[in-house]
């Protein structure tokens, strides 16, 4: 205990210490050799690191000597004796703090990082005219861009605060909230390092983000040191690509490429890649480390599937590769056991696959004409087919809501992979002929393409995925295709969809069944391997509600509408990536019987729990102390339970 305080008095001595530093001080990174145990030279930005000559040269610079111990890795004496301490320590440091870097201490952290640090501005500051930014601008309130270090998917859990739109009663309040208060602008793995080390050292709050694209808020934290690895954009074609564990064409993707960028380098290239359906998501971050569901998945797997090997700086600032050989447990652990968490990954190779035709089909139908009883028996008609349509390696996405006593069913897409239009035709006659003797009028489309992402821009590509939305709090639930297997319990689940679709705005449905994959290498949540469907619930909140609105709004989610389907899928689970916030027993419902090996690489990889999202593997040791809000957000101190 008594060098845990002298250490900590030690660091806030240097802390309070106004030291003038001139900026002739450089980067502090020096190029390493681009070999890589994954068999795949090191991108150019990963070959600019962080090493222990470095850190060595800045302990002998006079302006900065002094400092170099806030960033030095964790197997360095001083780091290590300074684990203690940081174990000890009940919060996270926060403004006002003895650990709390000066001004000065920040300007030197830039000058190390060759000016990547800003402030995060909330990206909806200029939609207020007297906001602490004093930033206000229509013309850029309309046109908020997302390619931001301040974005997020849901700024519910931000806060609600520095909200998008133009109306003055619910925008009534802009403040910095649970947005990350600085951001490092990542273009080289030594900046991660850096951070990773700085962050450490004085027990700040940590968070990595490419887009923002989580339903959770999860990206972000309240006067939180964000990684921002949007810039991270290389992608590199391996025509033949060999290890261990597979043999073929991969591309190596940097951690900020996004979904449209891969499919569009894909197609170029005369193949097929994973990612997800919303195209302004990142390929290697949150997505492919939560899984990842995919309008591929049916012949090819997970997104986590894909990943051969890993780039990846760790808890102690350690740049490493991790292949199902090399670093296997981290490599395991990565790969379905969330973002976040275990490490920041700089690039990842993927497997690459054969160009895939697609017809696609899009059609609809209500209740309008017919009875409510007739337009189930639609649905009923579909949903006794899905079972069939997994099995055919295809895959859909639809909607069902009931606005004023109205129900209405929206296919968008049905996206048959290796079908012809024909085929597509015989696959779907049963379920249309059950429409037609119903006397359930319907609206049906469909085209062919050659390849698949011409058929995924002209149908997944241009959905309004409402991005920055703030009246409506989701939730999921993976339905196992054992549901279908008996008549009487898919008849249950049926109706417990149907009570879902009645209490919420809408559900949506996806028929997905993942191809297996052999030997599992990696820690995908088990109820996706034998899942037959994952439905999303979206329960609306009014836009400018109480905290008591919406707690009311999120335990009608969590219990009323999931509820039942929770009851009736006792060995299903959720989607983390789009999780109810409230998800209850998150553990089994995220990773099932995953979740104590992952546990236990956690405490291995970061010892110090410098990683933390909600409701990630090791988190209920933390709580953010927000005060009353109806939901869980970011806007509060992370402290230990």
């Amino acid at each position: 205990m008594l060098a845990n305080t002298v250490l900590r008095f030690a660091f806030v001595a240097v802390l309070a210490t106004q030291h003038s530093v001139t900026a002739s001080v450089g980067p502090a990174a020096t190029v390493v050799p681009a070999d890589s145990d994954s068999g795949v030279p090191l991108f150019e930005v990963e070959t600019l690191q962080l090493t222990e000559a470095v850190i060595a040269h800045l302990r002998s610079d006079d302006q900065v000597g002094d400092y170099a111990k806030l960033f030095a890795f964790d197997n360095a004496t001083l780091s290590s004796r300074s684990t203690g301490a940081r174990r000890g320590a009940r919060c996270k440091t926060y403004p006002g703090d003895p650990l709390w870097p000066s001004k000065s201490v920040w300007d030197i952290f830039n000058l190390l990082l060759g000016g990547a640090l800003s402030p995060i501005v909330p990206i909806a500051s200029p939609c207020y005219p007297a906001s602490v930014y004093n930033n206000y601008d229509a013309g850029k309130c309309a046109n908020i861009t997302y390619s931001d270090p301040g974005s997020v998917f849901y700024p519910m859990f931000e806060g609600k605060t520095c909200l998008q739109g133009s109306d003055p009663e619910k925008l009534s309040n802009c403040t910095q909230g649970g947005y990350s208060l600085y951001s490092v602008k990542v273009k080289n793995v030594a900046q991660i390092q850096l951070t990773v080390n700085f962050a450490r050292a004085l027990n700040l709050r940590l968070v990595v983000k490419n887009t923002g694209h989580d339903y959770n808020g999860r990206s972000t934290g309240k006067d939180a040191l964000s990684i921002w690895t949007h810039n991270l954009k290389d992608i590199q074609y391996i025509s033949d690509y060999r290890s261990a564990t597979y043999s073929g064409p991969a591309m190596k993707v940097g951690a900020g490429v996004q979904g449209f960028e891969l499919y569009d380098a894909a197609d170029k290239l005369g193949v097929s890649a994973i990612a997800g359906i919303c195209p302004s998501v990142g390929v290697v971050g949150g997505y492919m480390t939560g899984g990842g569901h995919s309008p591929l998945m049916q012949l090819y797997g997970m997104g986590a599937d894909q990943a051969i090997a890993l780039e990846v700086v760790t808890a102690s600032g350690h740049f490493v590769t991790a292949t199902p050989s090399i670093n296997s447990d981290l490599y395991w652990a990565m790969l379905g056991g969330g973002g976040g968490t275990f490490g920041i990954i700089t690039s990842a190779i993927l497997k690459v696959h054969p160009i895939v035709a697609v017809t696609t089909a899009v059609f609809n139908f209500t209740s309008a004409n017919v009875s409510a009883d007739t337009f189930w028996e639609g649905v009923k008609a579909f949903w006794d087919e899905m079972t069939t349509y997994n099995k055919a390696k295809t895959y859909s996405y639809f909607f069902i809501a009931n606005v004023n006593g109205t129900y209405s069913f929206e296919m968008f897409p049905f996206f048959a992979t290796q079908k012809s239009i024909a085929a597509y035709n015989a696959l779907t006659s049963r379920f249309f002929s059950k429409l037609t003797g119903l006397g359930i009028r319907y609206q049906h489309t469909f085209q062919h393409y050659d390849t698949f992402y011409p058929a995924y821009k002209a149908t997944f590509g241009t959905i309004n995925y409402r991005v920055g939305g703030y009246a409506t709090i989701p939730g999921n639930r993976l339905i196992p295709a054992a549901n279908w297997e008996d008549a009487a319990l898919s008849q249950k689940t049926l109706e417990a969809v149907k009570h879902a679709v009645d209490n919420a705005l809408r559900i949506g449905i996806y028929h997905q069944a993942p191809a297996p994959q052999g030997k599992t290498l990696n820690s995908v949540n088990p109820a996706f391997r034998s899942e037959g469907a994952m439905l999303i619930a979206i329960n609306p909140v009014p836009a400018n509600a109480t905290a008591d609105q919406l707690a009311a709004g999120s335990a009608k989610l969590t219990n009323t509408i999931l509820g039942p389907l929770r009851d009736i899928t006792p060995n299903g689970g959720a989607y983390a990536n789009e999780a109810d916030i409230a998800e209850p027993d998150w553990q089994k419902s995220f990773w099932g019987s995953n979740y104590e090996r992952l546990l236990s690489i956690k405490k291995k990889w970061d010892p110090t729990d410098l990683f933390y999202v909600h409701h990630g593997v090791g988190s209920e040791g933390w709580v953010v102390n927000d005060g009353e809000r109806g939901v869980q957000t970011q806007d509060g101190k992370l402290c230990r339970v």
